[in-house]
């Protein structure tokens, strides 16, 4: 893996010294988590480490910290993962845990640099990602990117206490558009 640069972002490997207090507090954050399916669990920063630790050592997935060029802050994380190396696929997914950052436009930053780092880095044919129905910021930035709404999934997870669907995106190499 290698560092992805943006405008304002680099993404680079994560290790396990970047698992602070602050990171597993984002995780159990409910405002934070509220579209992650790992705020079913209380995290911790071993959780945390364990996660980072098995992701790393997995040849599916590429795990990466997001770092604000300005000062290095490490404001989120950003995965390519479940990535199928017949088919040449994989997912992507991401969260940004430092609130400061929300409503800026890194989201598609992030979203852009790692979707380009899939096709032609990993040499990957389609990424896909799953975006819960009201998570409409999250729809929005996919759809910038050039990512399309491949499907719809009724009644697919349960937020906020009741069920809702979720839309399933992809994008292929030749769609992918600047943020």
């Amino acid at each position: 893996m290698k560092r992805i640069e943006t405008k304002r972002l680099f993404l680079r490997p994560i290790t396990e010294s970047d698992v602070t207090r602050t990171y597993a507090d984002w995780l159990n954050d409910p405002e934070v988590n509220r579209y992650l399916e790992t705020r079913h669990t209380i995290q911790t920063v071993e959780s945390c480490k364990a996660f980072v630790q098995k992701c790393n050592q997995d040849d599916s997935s590429h795990l990466f910290g997001v770092f604000l060029k300005e000062d290095n802050a490490h404001i989120g994380n950003a995965k390519l993962g479940y990535i199928n190396h017949f088919h040449n696929t994989g997912q992507l997914s991401l969260f940004i845990g430092e609130k400061s950052c929300w409503g800026k436009g890194l989201a598609c930053e992030i979203v852009h640099g790692l979707t380009e780092y899939g096709f032609n880095q990993l040499g990957l044919e389609r990424i896909e990602a799953g975006v819960y129905e009201d998570n409409l910021g999250s729809l929005r930035v996919f759809l910038k990117v050039g990512y399309n709404v491949d499907g719809y999934l009724r009644s697919h997870v349960i937020s906020n206490n009741r069920r809702t669907g979720s839309f399933w995106l992809g994008i292929l190499k030749n769609e992918v558009r600047s943020p």
